[in-house]
């Protein structure tokens, strides 16, 4: 073991004095792969914090999300046939309704005046038993609660997000109990709200894109009893070892039956299928509209990495011509297949591995820069770009790869000169 680890000593002080011998074409090759590393990454960056990164609750694997295709409602429901959809569900899952997160215009103290300057927030009006289902607990104060979400306009309470209140109140801990006034939307609904406290770190609502600044029970929209007023995802939260098969069965027939039996309560009709999906990364528009955008930048991207590696093959293949002596002559002292092989992809790693930091510069600043410009100034998208365990994964498996395709084709020249070498040498001790 401790003769391998001196070979390898060995064989990365030589590569690196093999790349200070040819600086221009190791610049080269390693601001080219970087440039496409890091476009890799940062197109992967996009795709995790929209698809694969999991909601900060607990056991989201459990969450689902009911929607209704085809029909023209898409992921929106109303508040009232929601009403009755966990009412039929009330010992098999738990129910969430959450609102589309809204912009709206909010102040702090008194009513919010015409013309007075304005913070403008995503709102998002939600169950009041959304964070106890998800094992949120409160960095501040208190969440909201069932209590909180029985009758319509009767709790006009909000809960701030942590990076919410770290962003605008600096984490003032006097923020609780003092109030503030939504803009009212519809013309209507309750403005003046009390803040009863701050979520953990890291919450920041079901959509991924959106970064909810405060959470009001969903009794207070102003549309919670208008039957046509389709506002609300509908989540499914599993018990343990929770089927969604049945779940989905069973409202389809609640709702089937709802309709026949009160036509003009719910004008809308429900006579297409359900579709109950995994919510465990959370939903949103975003996903819908750039989904497939995604898929093609990814697939551009990592043609761009076989590219740049083949260019910079090209580009240190000369480099490796004019080391046939050099192989020839470690060949002739002794040095064995696997001993060759191993010079070689100790190079290779040590380019890749340079690149790799180059890659990671630019995936940091071009993730940033691309969501910056998705959506319009006034309605910026914002994603939680945080490198997690799958980032620095792709980033490592990347490296790898990068390094055994620079380096197989030379390790496998150098290794068949060897076995040439020792037939050779064999062939001529037999005549001999």
């Amino acid at each position: 073991m401790a003769g391998r680890m001196d070979s390898l000593r060995a064989d990365a002080v030589f590569g690196w004095r093999q790349l200070r011998k040819h600086k221009v074409i190791s610049a080269v090759a390693i601001v080219s792969l970087g440039l496409a590393m890091g476009a890799c990454a940062a197109a992967f960056r996009l795709v995790d914090a929209l698809f694969l990164r999991p909601l900060p609750i607990s056991n989201p694997q459990r969450l689902y999300v009911i929607s209704r295709p085809g029909g023209g409602f898409g992921d929106g429901w109303e508040h009232m046939r929601f009403r009755r959809m966990r009412a039929a569900l009330k010992y098999q899952a738990d129910l969430i309704a959450a609102s589309f997160p809204e912009q709206t215009d909010v102040a702090y103290g008194g009513h919010l005046q015409p013309g007075e300057a304005a913070d403008k927030v995503y709102v998002q009006y939600v169950s009041g038993w959304i964070f106890r289902s998800f094992g949120i607990r409160p960095a501040l104060g208190r969440l909201l609660s069932k209590d909180d979400d029985l009758e319509p306009g009767a709790h006009p309470v909000a809960v701030l997000s942590y990076d919410y209140w770290s962003r605008h109140f600096a984490r003032d801990p006097k923020v609780v109990g003092s109030a503030l006034t939504i803009a009212p939307k519809y013309g209507m609904g309750s403005n003046l709200f009390e803040i009863l406290g701050v979520t953990s770190e890291g919450f920041t609502g079901t959509e991924p894109g959106t970064e909810t600044d405060i959470f009001v029970p969903a009794m207070m929209h102003p549309l919670v009893n208008s039957p046509m007023a389709s506002v609300f995802r509908v989540f499914v939260r599993l018990p343990p070892g929770g089927r969604p098969e049945p779940i989905r069965d069973r409202l389809q027939a609640v709702l089937h039956a709802l309709d026949e039996r009160h036509p003009k309560s719910f004008p809308y009709r429900h006579n297409q299928a359900l579709s109950i999906e995994r919510a465990a990364s959370g939903v949103s528009e975003m996903q819908k509209d750039y989904g497939q955008a995604l898929a093609a930048l990814g697939a551009l991207v990592i043609l761009v990495l076989l590219i740049a590696c083949a260019n910079a093959a090209n580009l240190l293949s000369g480099q490796a011509a004019a080391r046939m002596r050099e192989m020839a002559l470690r060949i002739s002292l002794g040095a064995g297949r696997t001993r060759l092989m191993q010079l070689v992809l100790v190079e290779s790693a040590m380019l890749a591995f340079l690149a790799a930091v180059v890659g990671v510069i630019v995936a940091w600043l071009a993730a940033p820069f691309v969501v910056a410009r998705i959506n319009p100034p006034d309605h910026p998208a914002r994603l939680s770009l945080s490198a997690d365990w799958r980032v620095l994964a792709l980033t490592s498996v990347v490296t790898l790869a990068v390094a055994v395709l620079l380096g197989l084709a030379p390790a496998l020249r150098a290794s068949a000169g060897g076995s040439g070498n020792r037939s050779s040498r064999r062939r001529s001790a037999a005549l001999a």
